[in-house]
Parts: structure tokens; C-alpha cells; sequence
């Protein structure tokens, strides 16, 4: 069963593509999650606040989605498919 917010974001049975990702984009990606500014996410990974903003921007664009705030969502929706290897550690 498919929880209602990622049905929101993405159809049913379209799963974005996270492979596309760079390393570096998933670690953005995850960090959105958690509803930082750029400048907290820059200062967290040790780049410049434009850095982050290209990485959002590619984000949006390889995820096809609209904002930053659909990538938020998607990052905690799909969590554990972003970063398998730390929950497989885990578990």
C-alpha cells in the first residue's frame, strides 16, 4: 500500500529516478529533508550556499519535479531508498 503523500508527488508506480543522482546530490537531497536553508546545508556539508542551490536545482530538474519543497517531500517519503546502505547497517 502506498502512503497518500507519496501518491501526492508522484503517480503510482512512477518511482523517481535516484539513480541519476550524484553522490553529492543524494546528501543534499537527504539534508532537505530535514527543512534547512541552504545556508545551514552549505555550512552542514562544508560548500558554498551557490553549490547547494546548483545541487537543488539539478535535484529538481533529473527528479522531474517543480520545487525544493517536493524535494523535501521525497526525501523523507523516500528515505530509505536514498540511503539504502545506511538502514541496511541497521537493521
Amino acid at each position: 500500500m502506498h502512503c497518500p503523500c507519496e501518491l501526492a508527488v508522484h503517480p503510482a508506480g512512477h518511482e523517481p529516478a535516484f539513480n541519476e543522482l550524484t553522490d553529492r546530490e543524494r546528501q543534499v537531497l537527504i539534508l532537505l529533508g530535514g527543512g534547512l536553508p541552504n545556508r545551514a546545508l552549505a555550512r552542514q556539508l562544508g560548500i558554498a550556499e551557490r553549490t547547494v542551490k546548483a545541487h537543488v536545482a539539478h535535484i529538481v530538474g533529473k527528479l522531474g519535479l517543480r520545487t525544493r519543497l517536493e524535494a523535501a517531500v521525497i526525501s523523507n517519503v523516500y528515505h530509505n531508498q536514498i540511503c539504502p546502505d545506511l538502514h541496511l547497517r541497521d537493521g
